[in-house]
């Protein structure tokens, strides 16, 4: 009788001590998640093509100022962490005038439009990227006054900076600044007289694009 009591005690205090062991010998179970926990969202997304729309103004060497609206597109991609780099480009309608006195008559000066090619380097810091820009661009230079008309397509740089942000998951917004050189043009008018002009641009705009 002794022996038998003797080994239900031992046989208990095994199962007692068993999980504890087992808990030693194979690691303690994770914890719950803290209450209110949530799991990170995932990093923006920048990656992709995009078209959108933009105006400003523009404003230039011998009061040549005017507004400016256009259309753009390009496409960014991730390069390292939190660098994203594109390649943009625009098309814009230009307003941009001026006039001025040539040999005792009056020269109306415009550019009609401009356009850019641009590679663009971004960071991005969640919905909102920084980026600076440059390429090459294009305007029309001409120079109208009775009787005479001329007009020539001049090719030079773009160059500037601006901010992009994500108001959706498609829909982004940016402002920039664009200067675009294109140094000097000479006209030649009746009378043997000559005239220069410069379309050289400042540019502060805004756009809206959608993103694939």
């Amino acid at each position: 009788m002794f022996r038998v009591t003797l080994a239900l005690a031992a046989a208990a205090g095994l199962t007692a001590i068993a999980p504890a062991a087992a808990a030693d010998m194979y690691g303690a179970p994770p914890a719950a998640p803290a209450y209110g926990y949530a799991t990170p969202a995932p990093a923006t997304n920048w990656n992709g093509a995009y078209v959108g729309a933009h105006a400003g103004h523009a404003w230039g060497p011998a009061t040549l100022n005017g507004t400016q609206v256009g259309v753009y597109g390009g496409l960014n991609t991730t390069v390292g962490q939190n660098v994203i780099a594109g390649v943009e480009g625009d098309l814009n309608v230009s307003g941009q005038t001026a006039s001025r006195m040539v040999g005792g008559n009056l020269y109306k000066y415009s550019s009609d439009w401009n356009a850019s090619i641009r590679p663009r380097i971004g960071i991005g810091f969640d919905k909102v990227m920084p980026y600076a820009t440059a390429g090459i661009a294009f305007a029309d230079d001409s120079l109208k006054a009775l009787g005479t008309s001329t007009s020539t397509v001049k090719i030079g740089y773009a160059a500037g900076a601006g901010v992009e942000a994500q108001a959706t998951d498609h829909i982004s917004v940016k402002g920039e600044f664009i200067h675009m050189g294109f140094g000097r043009s000479t006209h030649a008018l009746p009378g043997g007289l000559a005239a220069r002009s410069s379309v050289n641009s400042n540019i502060l705009r805004a756009g809206a694009a959608y993103r694939f």
